[in-house]
């Protein structure tokens, strides 16, 4: 019987890399969830992928994601701090969802208010209490390669700056999350006696937070540098905390296993040159 894949998110980079890939393997049904069926966005995704059905609903409308997931024999989601309760509305099936390690866990409890990785990492031990009715399905998604995009800068010189609190020389997961997201959750499916109940890095591999810059030199020929900025340049505690741990407790904690495992995976993840290159980004406006 082919099985109903009901995807969270499937106008975003996560839930749009679920949707991508499980659609180009015509294994599956699929139905995307989205807060509007009539935008312009989910008009274009509609022609790009024939078949997908369509639904409304909103994740802080729990009785329109009951009748979403109705009759789903899978479920990706992506978490946030209502989560716990997104989940209570499937009663049995698979749970693939997005979520993330315990920084207060990870640091002996010396930073415990970065409250916005700790909620995720809260839905993730409620799904995984839950064992008895779904079969979940963790994945920890990497260091967002996109998020870069966004605070870039052109300094006097004319050379593109890439701010980030974290050292140079700091190692981290970078992901292309609209690509290298679909492969890993189709994986962890097809795959339930490695990967049920695990949680499961999404990234190609660690690289320094300063290649960021040298990446885009060599995709695009133009200067750049990666420039470190104070751990509360955004003025928020709990997001100093965060770049604090990155520091001294590693993104992933400084976990290697799933370098190992992605050799398995049929899926070349996309490396922060091949980003920039496939991105053709013309660079942050003046």
């Amino acid at each position: 019987m082919v099985k109903l894949i009901a995807i969270i998110g499937a106008t975003g980079l996560q839930g749009g890399s679920v949707l991508k890939t499980f659609h180009a393997s015509g294994e599956y049904k699929i139905r995307a969830i989205t807060r509007n069926p009539n935008s312009n966005t989910v008009k274009d995704l509609s022609k790009k992928y024939a078949g997908v059905e369509w639904v409304q609903a909103d994740l802080n409308n729990l009785s329109s994601l009951s009748k979403a997931f109705s009759g789903a024999d899978v479920v990706f989601g992506v978490t946030n701090s209502v989560d716990a309760d997104l989940i209570q509305r499937i009663q049995s099936g698979d749970y693939e969802a997005d979520t993330m390690y315990s920084i207060k866990k990870l640091s002996g409890g010396k930073y415990s208010g970065a409250f916005h990785l700790e909620t995720k990492y809260n839905a993730e031990q409620y799904l995984l209490s839950k064992a008895s009715q779904i079969k979940g399905f963790i994945l920890h998604l990497g260091s967002y390669l996109e998020n870069f995009t966004g605070t870039a800068r052109i300094a006097d010189d004319q050379t593109i700056e890439f701010p980030f609190s974290v050292k140079p020389t700091t190692k981290l997961p970078f992901v292309d999350t609209a690509n290298d997201t679909g492969p890993v959750a189709k994986y962890a499916l097809e795959n339930p006696e490695e990967c049920l109940g695990l949680p499961l890095e999404v990234s190609g591999g660690y690289y320094e937070a300063q290649e960021i810059a040298k990446a885009y030199t060599e995709a695009t020929g133009k200067p750049a540098r990666y420039v470190q900025i104070p751990y509360d340049a955004m003025g928020l505690d709990f997001v100093t905390q965060m770049f604090k741990s990155f520091d001294e407790f590693g993104y992933f904690g400084f976990s290697t296993e799933f370098v190992e495992r992605n050799k398995k995976i049929n899926h070349k993840f996309v490396t922060p040159t091949e980003f920039w290159k496939n991105l053709k980004w013309e660079g942050p406006s003046k």
